[in-house]
């Protein structure tokens, strides 16, 4: 663990500031593109993807943020959790692509972080 000083006095903890898990990934062609603690990607149907963990999470109530889009046009698409059936877990994410009509929608960039404590 380090403290370091940011902007003006502010201080900041290093090892709270970093990203825990990064990855970056094309439903449409099912591969993991790149990636930091992840140890498995599974294209799970239409839309939906799942992402292990290496080194687990502390607890359940990490941050995440993402996107989804395409190459080449196809309009509007929404990233989000799938918490329906599989809720983020301290070992796993699985993430749903839908079109803003409401379809799940496999698209070909797809990025994540998680930030939060490891265990």
């Amino acid at each position: 663990s380090m403290t370091i000083r940011g902007e003006g006095s502010a201080q900041t903890s290093i090892q709270q500031g970093l990203n825990k898990v990064w990855a970056r990934w094309d439903m449409a062609a099912s591969s993991l593109e790149d990636s930091f603690n992840v140890s498995g990607f599974t294209d799970v149907s239409e839309g939906l993807s799942q992402i292990n963990y290496t080194s687990s999470m502390g607890n359940a109530t990490y941050a995440i943020t993402g996107i989804a889009g395409e190459k080449s046009g196809g309009g509007n698409r929404v990233l989000g959790v799938n918490g329906n059936s599989t809720v983020p877990t301290t070992a796993l994410i699985r993430f749903k692509v839908f079109t803003t009509a409401g379809s799940q929608s496999d698209v070909d960039i797809c990025s994540a972080n998680i930030d939060g404590d490891l265990a």
